[in-house]
């Protein structure tokens, strides 16, 4: 009895990276139907019966590799979407430096503008070479287009404002 007892905590032991994989937070519904599809058996991974026994019935076990895979690929992905939080949460929250100038208002200083710019460029960049980012191609392809409007944005006012400048420093003279 001490040797089955035994044996089967060392088999449970064998399971814990496998339970660890099935339990992993960044695992998304497309992960779930993907692991689905490759086992050819359908289960609720979120419901209360997804116990260690149905693991067991469903012989997930022998397909440890599989999910390791799909597992360690969530949570790649989950860092995408992650730092895709993080780039939507610092330009809702960037202001300009905005300054008085005669009776107007001019830009003061855009360096946190350009650095979060080239930050985030280099950024999203990095991100659509992984083969994790397919899932997200859409939001990173909006994000380099929404940048590069902000860049062009900045640019052009900042060339109207050296121009606007200029003229008016020289009609007071």
């Amino acid at each position: 009895m001490l040797g089955s007892l035994k044996d089967r905590v060392e088999n449970i032991k064998k399971l814990m990276p496998l339970i660890m994989d099935l339990r992993n937070e960044a695992m998304r519904p497309r992960h779930w139907n993907q692991l689905m599809e490759d086992v050819g058996k359908e289960f609720d991974p979120y419901a209360d019966t997804f116990t260690l026994n149905l693991i067991l019935e469903l012989g997930l076990e022998h397909y440890a590799d599989t999910i390791s895979t799909l597992s360690g690929g969530a949570a790649k992905e989950l860092a995408i979407e992650e730092a895709l939080v993080k780039i939507e949460k610092l330009w809702g929250e960037l202001t300009l430096d905005l300054a008085p100038y005669k009776e107007y208002i001019k830009l003061r200083s855009v360096d946190d503008v350009y650095a979060a710019l080239e930050d985030n460029a280099v950024l999203l960049s990095t991100m659509k070479a992984s083969r994790f980012a397919i899932a997200f191609l859409e939001a990173l392809d909006k994000w380099e287009k929404a940048l590069s409007h902000v860049s062009e944005t900045i640019e052009m006012m900042m060339n109207v404002q050296r121009k606007w400048c200029v003229r008016t420093t020289d009609e007071d003279h």
